[in-house]
């Protein structure tokens, strides 16, 4: 027995394959996607340069112990003459204010803390990692400042006299730069402001990247960075069951009072390495035991760090 299929449902299937096999055209892009493309490209092109790897060597004192370890953080220039900003945690970090006010409290003198040194910088275009000198440490906005050992020519930075106008919903673009591994190019990470607060300070609350965040026209908008002490205490008092991830954001500090605090670091002294063979960067003998390198204490409102050198 035979079957004869009608010629017109043998076309129809042939021309559904066809067009199933042949190459579909390129979506056209909306003028909203053209314009954040764009802003990527603009704040990779003004700002890409400003941004530099930082290696360290952390030292962890705890339970009558001493280890090393290195690390590697971002960093931004903020002077033309190789001043660079970098998070505070990166310098010394007192495990001990994790417990402050949780359940961990009891356990805070036993709880470790680490200071670093030996701080080294790779600059755009260079296979050389500098030196680089601790300058000083504000402890309340949780910021830190090196210096390169021995700049050369004028170098790209961040001038925060410009800053970006910032409100709930302006969309942040980080610049940071990658590890050797991928050739330690510079590559633009995107969030947004999410909300305001006064508590402790005024600070934005955002979904964004650690380090120095732009708008779209490549004006700083403010240092980012995570407060891991209170993101351990704030999960803590959760429990853990109640999922209240409201706490889980990025702060940003706005650009005008980094720019205030950089002003003032920018005409500190370094601190002097002590090894003795002028190449190696090291804690003052004297403060080799202390929890915290020195420091800037920042006068609540002043916004002007005061050297302890």
């Amino acid at each position: 027995m035979t079957f004869a299929f009608p010629s017109a449902r043998i076309g129809a299937l042939l021309l559904a394959s066809l067009l199933a096999l042949a190459p579909r055209p390129a979506m056209a892009l909306t003028p909203e996607q053209i314009a954040e493309i764009a802003q990527f490209k603009t704040v990779l092109a003004a700002r890409g340069d400003t941004a530099v790897p930082v290696k360290f060597v952390m030292t962890v004192l705890g339970g009558g112990s001493e280890r090393q370890q290195e690390g590697q953080t971002q960093g931004t220039l903020v002077s033309a003459d190789g001043l660079i900003l970098v998070p505070g945690r990166v310098v010394s970090l007192d495990l001990s204010s994790f417990g402050r006010g949780s359940d961990i409290g009891a356990l805070a003198g036993a709880l470790p803390s680490a200071k670093s040194g030996q701080f080294r910088v790779r600059l755009p275009g260079s296979d050389t990692w500098q030196p680089a000198d601790l300058v000083t440490r504000d402890t309340e906005l949780g910021v830190a400042w090196l210096r390169l050992r021995h700049p050369s020519g004028k170098l790209a930075f961040v001038d925060f006299s410009t800053p970006a106008t910032v409100a709930v919903g302006t969309q942040l673009f980080t610049v940071m730069r990658t590890s050797d591994q991928f050739g330690a190019v510079p590559i633009v990470r995107a969030g947004y402001v999410l909300g305001e607060t006064s508590s402790p300070r005024h600070e934005w609350l955002v979904d964004g990247s650690p380090g120095i965040a732009f708008d779209g026209d490549g004006k700083p908008a403010g240092f980012v960075d995570v407060d891991l002490a209170g993101l351990v205490r704030s999960r803590g008092s959760s429990g853990g069951v109640g999922m209240d991830m409201s706490d889980s954001v990025y702060t940003m500090i706005p650009a005008e009072r980094i720019g205030r605090v950089t002003a003032r670091a920018a005409v500190l002294p370094v601190v002097k390495p002590t090894d003795g063979d002028g190449d190696e960067d090291t804690v003052p003998a004297h403060d080799a035991h202390a929890s915290n390198p020195p420091t800037t204490k920042v006068p609540a409102g002043s916004g002007e760090p005061k050297s302890s050198h």
